[in-house]
């Protein structure tokens, strides 16, 4: 449950890593909410997770948000910021 791929209905798909390093805690620190196939709308979650335990056994809470198959020509990024705040949006297709 550490590291998740979402496809949208047009078949862009978007990597999300959550934390760096977190295999290595066995799932300790996160709960799937959804599966692999289910159908879930823009913000939903689909993964429940402790960032501060990630820290506390020693990993980063970092989160990696790959756009998959996407050259920068077919992206627009929305946030130039280090930090991103829940239902900022990263970045879209053009």
């Amino acid at each position: 449950p550490h590291a998740f791929i979402v496809v949208t209905d047009d078949g862009h798909g978007v990597l999300v890593h959550l934390g760096i390093d977190t295999i290595r805690l066995d799932g300790n620190g996160f709960e799937l909410l959804a599966t692999e196939g289910d159908q879930v709308e823009a913000g939903a979650p689909i993964v429940a997770w402790n960032p501060a335990l990630v820290a506390a056994h020693g990993f980063s809470p970092i989160c990696p948000v790959i756009a998959l198959d996407a050259s920068d020509d077919l992206l627009a990024e929305h946030s130039a910021h280090e930090f991103v705040r829940v239902g900022d949006p990263l970045f879209s297709w053009n």
